[in-house]
């Protein structure tokens, strides 16, 4: 079995991303708040860590804000293919979504063809979506966390995703 470790930072920043596009229309409902706050503690994400994501909770981000320096370009693919994939949530994909996905590309340096490519992934990852109040914030993060990179790597066999 081959394994795919995902670093903490890119974890972190993943759900940095996703916090920016829910708050793209103004406000952060509380079961996202929930969602994300469930899914850095399963992540097992330090106290510092997490104390950078109750901030995001609280207050916006701007995009141009997000710490991608340190992650690899298949790191920032699998935060991209994450960010696409919450902007189709409630399948009211808002302009000024869009608009945060576009500049995230810019900044992780993607160009038209890898949004495409990276886009389709998320919407080919829709179904692990549960419509309805019924839906488990933290629950669907981790089965996003643990399909993206398999398409990501195009690695063919089993793939056991590690976050290390």
């Amino acid at each position: 079995m081959k394994r795919l470790t995902l670093g903490m930072d890119a974890c972190v920043e993943t759900l940095a991303l996703l916090i920016a596009i829910a708050w793209a229309d103004g406000k952060l409902e509380d079961r996202e708040k929930e969602g994300v706050k469930s899914a850095a503690s399963v992540l097992n994400l330090t106290k510092e860590m997490r104390d950078r994501l109750d901030g995001l909770l609280e207050k916006p981000m701007p995009i141009d804000q997000l710490l991608v320096e340190s992650l690899s370009s298949k790191e920032r693919a699998f935060a991209y293919v994450a960010a696409a994939w919450m902007t189709g949530v409630d399948d009211d994909v808002d302009p000024k979504e869009v608009a945060m996905l576009d500049e995230a590309a810019g900044l992780f340096g993607f160009d038209d063809a890898t949004k495409r490519e990276l886009t389709q992934i998320a919407r080919d990852l829709e179904p692990l979506r549960k419509k309805g109040s019924e839906a488990d914030w933290a629950s669907e993060l981790i089965a996003l966390f643990k399909a993206i990179p398999p398409r990501v790597e195009r690695v063919s066999g089993d793939v056991e995703v590690v976050f290390g």
